[in-house]
């Protein structure tokens, strides 16, 4: 599914439709596989490839969360071309809906080719952030690096060449308490996860949230410890800033690490306090 600005600069959200004609082979096998995941946990083992074993405790970590907190949609805020999305699918198991926003042009149109194969996957194509407005955005020579920020490489010269400006898209922006309510109304979920991975903008999207937050469960922010962006929030203030709006930490997972083995940055998974107190209490 897609949606974008339309010619008026007003939000179109007509989503457009993209049925699959006919299941293909991985999306037939994914409940087989989610099976076979699901019940060699049950009895203690796991069946894990060695080119998965980084990702192994933050996918059982999710998996657990998500069912604790009954979370039936996620919000994946900086798709680039579905890396989550897969994650989700093949590793955590969860086989909910999943809304994409991704505002880089060639990105959007990988996503909307991959999102034929799989019908609970919405793509939106533009940027979330603190309030409507068009912004340029560096798509890097990496487009995983693509940010609205300006690279700074100082502290890892490693990311030379990599997180480098290749050229610069104007893209739409829109804060999440406008679209959050259209969503919620057209595809019917309850209890959503807010993933961001937007390269140094996290709390740009989540200044756009205030009212959507109280309905967000559970959330992941990718939090930096040696900045590669000018301006960008350090993960302190990241924390900070979320827990003072409900959210406590759930379990931090490094992303990566410079050559002397310092931590770059990390996935920091959060759950919304009030929400976490309530589905821990005693039933009687």
């Amino acid at each position: 599914m897609v949606t974008s600005a339309s010619d008026t600069g007003r939000p179109d959200w007509r989503f457009q439709p993209i049925h699959p004609t006919r299941a293909t082979l991985p999306m037939m096998l994914r409940p087989l596989k989610t099976w076979i995941r699901n019940t060699s946990r049950a009895l203690g083992y796991d069946i894990v490839p060695l080119r998965d074993m980084k990702d192994r405790d933050f996918a059982i970590h999710l998996g657990q969360l998500f069912r604790f907190l009954q979370i039936d949609c996620v919000f994946d805020v900086g798709a680039n071309v579905g890396q989550y999305h897969d994650f989700l699918r093949d590793k955590v198991g969860f086989l909910g809906t999943i809304v994409s926003f991704e505002p880089v042009s060639r990105n959007v149109t990988i996503l909307q080719q991959r999102a034929a194969e799989d019908p609970r996957w919405e793509i939106v194509g533009h940027a979330l952030g603190s309030s409507r407005s068009s912004l340029p955005i560096h798509v890097m020579k990496s487009d995983q690096f693509s940010s609205f920020l300006t690279p700074d490489n100082s502290g890892v010269p490693d990311f030379d060449g990599l997180n480098e400006p290749e050229h610069v898209e104007t893209v739409a922006v829109y804060p999440l308490d406008e679209v959050f309510p259209v969503l919620q109304q057209r595809l019917g979920f309850r209890r959503p996860y807010l993933k961001l991975d937007t390269q140094g903008f996290d709390l740009e999207v989540v200044q756009g949230a205030a009212t959507t937050l109280r309905n967000v469960v559970a959330m992941q922010t990718e939090a930096s410890i040696i900045n590669i962006y000018e301006g960008m929030p350090g993960y302190m203030d990241t924390i900070r800033f979320l827990n003072e709006r409900g959210f406590d930490i759930s379990g931090l997972y490094p992303i990566s690490r410079d050559p002397g083995m310092r931590l770059i940055e990390f996935d920091c998974v959060m759950v919304n306090r009030a929400i976490a107190e309530s589905a821990a209490a005693p039933r009687h």
